[in-house]
């Protein structure tokens, strides 16, 4: 065999063995590829919902419950329910005392039913615990208050974002995942009767129409360290409040009285960060006597959520 047929088989003998570790390499890489799991980065949104809510929560003192607008991801295979309750035992996410929660975080959400005329939610027994409230110095009635504002901080916020009218809480007291009813006195209604399903309770929040009560009230009892939780820190104009010993010392030189009012109309605006409440009321300032101030506008402004009165409001009214 000549050298030219020889160089020429090896070059054959070589291109062989090249197209050969060839397709093992791919074969090998093909097999590899296969093991792993392909993830698609738009799974997750594509497997839940936004939803617009509003959750409820104590307000700074625990005395009334603030509504909180909360934009939460539902599962499609989900109840919008079940998402709600998680986030209210999770608890609001914000810096400050404005929102509090009342349900404990190691609450267990044990099952939700549908029936024909309300929501049956059954929790862990965790939900009659309250040992997580750190306020201290609170009396029997007030933690009873607390308690209360715990079960409408539920019913509220899942009647407002739901069909349904009413909400039946249980708790699963035995761990057999099966609710119990519970009575009245556990969650701080008083009595020994058993909690029946409950519809949406509006006196229990800081609405605008109740900050104007506890305003006037205030101004009534004249308890000003409580007026002055009402004060906004800074108004539309960016003027900021005065410390609370200004603002109470300038109170009790104006010595005023109110002796009654009626809050006739209100009138929120559009992007609801405002609202404007017509009153009737009567007041006694010293010097200048009583005075009847019928259909007197008075605007109350959201502050971190919260409904407050101005400074400079409170200095036209009085």
């Amino acid at each position: 065999m000549s050298g030219k047929r020889k160089l020429a088989l090896l070059m054959v003998l070589i291109l062989i063995c090249c197209s050969a570790a060839c397709k093992r390499q791919e074969k090998e890489e093909q097999k590899e590829n296969d093991s792993v799991i392909q993830i698609d980065p738009n799974e997750g949104a594509i497997n839940t919902n936004s939803q617009n809510v509003m959750l409820y929560f104590a307000n700074e003192d625990y005395t009334m419950l603030v509504g909180k607008p909360t934009e939460i991801s539902v599962p499609v295979s989900s109840r919008v329910e079940y998402s709600i309750l998680e986030a209210l035992i999770y608890g609001p996410q914000t810096i400050g005392a404005d929102f509090n929660a009342v349900i404990n975080p190691q609450t267990k959400i044990v099952n939700i039913e549908e029936s024909q005329d309300y929501i049956s939610i059954t929790f862990s027994e965790d939900f009659l615990d309250w040992s997580f409230i750190t306020v201290a110095n609170l009396s029997a009635e007030a933690m009873n208050h607390i308690k209360k504002l715990s079960v409408y901080a539920v019913v509220n916020s899942i009647v407002e974002a739901s069909i349904c009218k009413k909400v039946q809480i249980l708790v699963d007291n035995e761990g057999s995942k099966t609710g119990q009813r519970i009575t009245l006195s556990e969650v701080g209604m008083g009595g020994s009767g058993i909690l029946e399903p409950l519809g949406r309770s509006g006196n229990l929040v800081l609405s605008a129409e109740n900050t104007l009560v506890n305003i006037f009230e205030a101004i009534k009892a004249e308890d000003y360290s409580e007026l002055y939780r009402y004060i906004a820190y800074t108004d539309e104009e960016d003027n900021q409040r005065p410390l609370e010993n200004t603002f109470s010392v300038w109170m009790q030189s104006k010595n005023i009285g109110i002796e009654d009012y009626q809050i006739v109309e209100i009138v929120e605006t559009v992007d609801q960060q405002s609202a404007i409440l017509m009153a009737n009321y009567t007041m006694n300032i010293s010097g200048e006597g009583r005075k009847e101030m019928n259909n007197t506008p008075i605007k109350l402004i959201r502050e971190n959520g919260i409904w407050k009165i101005t400074y400079a409001m409170v200095e036209a009214l009085f």
